[in-house]
């Protein structure tokens, strides 16, 4: 009995674990690239693709490249962030995921229209808009779930400075595959915690 209790606990002590590393979110700062005042971000960076050539890629900037704006006061983690360069339309691609959120804030219009769409293999499945300003990032939960293309376009607003309006948006700490519901792995465990009901019942009937 003593060893039939110790494998069914060792059992359900790796699911626990299986699940609470299952239940991590990952968030991408983007204060893990290359220190730079402006750059594009590469490639298969957090297995992301960030766009087709460096003129339409997301890029990543310091927050002191442009003081006083929206993209200074976009970055909430560290010291850098994410914007769509040119004011472009940005496209992040990858394997299966979740897109949970972000932080966005407009760069320079206030009232700042920001489409965000959600495809798998071209098939649209998600669509929200919301409205940013320069003063301050604001956390979006977008939930778009089982995706593997993620478009956001930018439009109109009203330019806090005439001579430097633009349709640019900045976007922070990237949430994605943060779980939405209970794991799998719960069910297994209580199927398990039966099994060792009705093992440890007929053990207890034999002595």
């Amino acid at each position: 009995m003593h060893k039939t209790k110790s494998l069914l606990l060792s059992m359900l002590l790796s699911l626990g674990l299986g699940s609470a590393i299952s239940a991590q979110a990952a968030v991408i700062t983007f204060d893990d690239l290359p220190a730079t005042e402006l750059d594009a971000i590469p490639d298969g960076y957090h297995g992301f693709n960030w766009g087709a050539s460096h003129m339409v890629n997301v890029n990543y900037f310091h927050k002191d490249l442009l003081p006083n704006t929206g993209f200074e006061n976009g970055v909430v983690s560290g010291d850098y962030a994410a914007f769509n360069f040119l004011a472009t339309t940005s496209t992040i691609t990858g394997n299966q995921f979740d897109f949970n959120g972000a932080y966005l804030t407009a760069g320079w219009n206030d009232g700042l229209n920001i489409e965000v769409t959600g495809f798998l293999n071209n098939a649209l499945l998600f669509t929200q808009t919301v409205i940013v300003n320069t003063s301050a990032a604001q956390w979006f939960d977008f939930n778009f779930l089982g995706i593997n293309s993620l478009s956001m376009r930018a439009w109109g607003g009203v330019p806090i400075d005439p001579a430097n309006g633009g349709e640019m948006f900045i976007m922070d700490n990237f949430t994605y595959n943060e779980p939405t519901a209970v794991p799998e792995s719960s069910s297994l465990a209580l199927l398990l915690l039966g099994v060792a009901g009705i093992l440890l019942g007929r053990k207890t009937r034999k002595a």
